[in-house]
């Protein structure tokens, strides 16, 4: 009797487990992958994989609390004889090692002759609207601008210094990867 009892508790453990793990519905994703070429350069730069921004040299005085931005500067990102079924494109920006999750902006270089407290800051130019690196919120708050009829556009971008904090004088250096969103 006592090892019916004890084999009757094992199985009714194991079907409540069970049952804890039971499947609560289904997630279905979907996507689209199109051929899609264009030339791309970055302010007439023909090979963007390497292009640099330059910002202006500003006063640490204009960075002096945390949220205070200056030294926006413009910049474009050139799509020339695209080809392919797209009729609009948009940059995205992506997250890497210099992004901060937290806020989306790009981090920058540290060590001596670095300043301090700084960020870098994204920009969608058509709009003024702040970029945060790495969020997918980019696909629906960054301009998409239409290519033209023969395949070319010129999608407007701006980065500014970011103070997280009192900015202390030194350089400032960072990177982000972007990719093409083609609508």
């Amino acid at each position: 009797m006592k090892k019916t009892i004890i084999a009757t508790a094992i199985i009714a453990t194991a079907a409540l487990g069970q049952a804890a793990y039971a499947a609560d519905g289904t997630i279905n994703f979907a996507g689209r992958l199109q051929a899609q070429t264009c030339e791309i350069d970055v302010n007439g730069t023909a090979t963007p994989a390497i292009a640099t921004v330059t910002l202006p040299t500003v006063s640490t005085g204009k960075l002096a609390a945390a949220g205070d931005v200056t030294g926006q500067t413009g910049f474009i990102v050139g799509l020339k004889n695209c080809s392919g079924p797209a009729t609009s494109a948009a940059v995205f920006f992506e997250s890497g090692a210099t992004v901060d999750l937290a806020s989306g902006n790009l981090k920058t270089a540290t060590g001596t002759g670095t300043a301090g407290n700084v960020q870098l800051q994204l920009v969608d130019a058509s709009n003024g609207s702040v970029i945060k690196a790495g969020n997918v919120s980019q696909n629906t708050s960054t301009t998409k601008v239409s290519l033209d009829t023969s395949g070319n556009a010129s999608l407007p971008y701006a980065v500014q210094y970011y103070a997280t904090g009192a900015s202390s004088a030194g350089t400032v250096n960072s990177s982000v990867t972007y990719s093409i969103n083609y609508q």
